[in-house]
């Protein structure tokens, strides 16, 4: 090693070292100061806060209301570290627990509670709550006048707020210590500028290569060894350009393999659920198919004694007609889990969707209904089955009836989307959840009451809706409510074809 390599490597190298000391040594300083003191805080906290606690109860210890319990959260919200505070008679009886305080589960508690009733001061520790997370376990003995122990009021106090004051120290420590290194990086170059010139040009190669341009190369001239490592460097930049490309190469076709595989094992899922659900969905189309079954030939035989000129001949064919939905709905739901031919036809979406709502709006249901349709009549025609796309409507309508105790305001938009209409259903009820917007379509799955719904309604909506090549989503609504949005393609055999390459 030449002496100028000696120069700038042991120069840079001590300041580096000192540095990385000095900062360790500060960070560690700070850190231990920083948790005493919030330590201290929480002490103070409990010490406070026993007498307040004691007042509250005055000797009966039966549970919290929801108002007490809001007062409580408001006594104590001071300190937002506190996870929970129990009260234990002086021979160890737990009197009471309070609830989890916002922002804490059953995860934050120690998975160690284990209590001694013989200490007669404050006594704290520091345990782990169910994650490996410190939890401050402080135990505040309380006295009578007569200097008689009464109980002890117990309180769990979260490091959350510690670790997140350490994590911000040490952030910060290495950012200084990030930007010290780079002072005292440029000190030590200065002092060897004049013989680490040839050094100083493999470095930028280097970090030249660093940032990705593998086409840099190092001018050799002379023939010391510093020429035989710009050589060297030259050889390895160009061996890294021939394998960065290989593994560009490589990585685009794990990524591609990768997504294709993601999307197979979805499909598969999705096919083990409805295959359980056909089972199910057989049994009960095959009982409902019955009944109708019965409905139907009565009425066909009701159609065949009225004349043409019978005004009743228009409800009797009414009935034919439903009850001939009903049987092909039914048939739908066995589509739950096989798909079945596909008869398609040009449906107008606005004339759909109107006309859907005109047989609905007789119900009960939907007579409290403020019903406001924005239709967009230069939506072109699709391709699809209309007794489908009409049992999605009306079971997303009657989900939204039924969400809002059958009175509200529904808003239907429908509207051109690039190849396709997208059709908007709002409504003011409670809405759903983000945690439930993907949920809400597997089957079974349901947020009505028990007794109220099957689940089943919003697993064959998506069904029937991407057997036309399009989706379904719940969103957030301006109304304040559930939005439900469907995007319908124009061209379905297209649209099927994309999704099954």
């Amino acid at each position: 090693m030449s002496l100028a390599k000696k120069l700038f490597l042991y120069t840079s190298g001590v300041l580096l070292a000192l540095l990385l000391v000095t900062f360790g040594l500060l960070e560690k300083r700070q850190a231990l100061l920083w948790k005493d003191h919030l330590q201290a805080q929480h002490l103070a906290a409990a010490r406070f806060a026993t007498p307040e606690i004691l007042k509250h109860f005055r000797g009966d210890f039966t549970q919290l209301t929801p108002r007490q319990q809001g007062e409580m959260v408001h006594l104590l919200g001071f300190s937002h570290d506190l996870i929970r505070f129990s009260l234990y008679s002086v021979s160890g009886r737990v009197l009471f627990i309070s609830d989890l305080f916002p922002g804490f589960n059953d995860d934050d508690l120690p998975a160690n509670q284990k209590f001694e009733t013989e200490r007669e001061e404050l006594k704290y520790q520091i345990l782990a709550d169910q994650k490996g997370r410190r939890v401050l376990d402080v135990a505040v003995p309380a006295f009578s006048p007569a200097g008689s122990r009464l109980l002890s009021v117990r309180f769990y106090y979260s490091f959350r707020t510690v670790d997140q004051r350490l994590a911000e120290i040490h952030q910060a420590f290495l950012s200084i210590a990030f930007g010290a290194a780079i002072v005292s990086l440029l000190l030590a170059a200065l002092v060897a500028r004049r013989l680490t010139r040839p050094i100083q040009q493999l470095t930028d190669g280097a970090r030249a290569i660093a940032r990705g341009e593998l086409e840099t190369r190092i001018p050799m001239r002379g023939a010391d060894e510093l020429t035989v490592l710009a050589g060297a460097f030259n050889d390895m930049a160009g061996s890294l350009g021939s394998s960065r490309k290989e593994l560009t190469q490589r990585n685009e076709q794990l990524t591609s393999a990768n997504e294709e595989l993601h999307r197979i094992y979805e499909r598969l899922t999705r096919a083990e659920r409805l295959a359980a659900v056909g089972q199910v969905a057989a049994g009960v189309s095959h009982e409902i198919d019955n009944p109708v079954g019965i409905i139907l030939g009565y009425a066909q035989l009701l159609l065949e004694d009225f004349s043409v000129e019978d005004p009743r001949r228009e409800d009797v064919q009414a009935i034919v007609d439903e009850c001939l939905r009903c049987k092909r709905i039914t048939g739908g739901l066995l589509g739950l889990a096989r798909t079945g031919a596909r008869q398609w036809e040009p449906v107008d979406l606005q004339t759909l969707i109107e006309g859907t709502w005109a047989s609905l709006q007789p119900q009960k249901l939907f007579r409290c209904i403020d019903f406001q349709l924005d239709l967009d009549s230069k939506v072109p025609r699709l391709i699809g089955d209309v007794d489908r796309l009409r049992q999605v409507l009306v079971n997303l309508l009657l989900n939204s009836v039924q969400a809002m105790n059958e009175e509200g305001q529904i808003r239907v938009e429908l509207h051109a989307s690039g190849e396709g209409a997208e059709i908007f259903i709002d409504d003011n009820g409670p809405g759903i959840t983000a945690e439930h917007r993907e949920t809400i379509f597997d089957p079974f799955f349901s947020t009505k009451e028990k007794g109220k719904g099957t689940g089943l309604g919003l697993a064959i909506c998506r069904k029937l809706i991407e057997e036309h090549g399009g989706s379904i989503e719940a969103l957030d609504s301006a109304l304040g409510g559930a939005r439900m949005r469907i995007y319908l393609p124009c061209d379905i055999e297209k649209a099927l074809t994309c999704k099954e390459c």
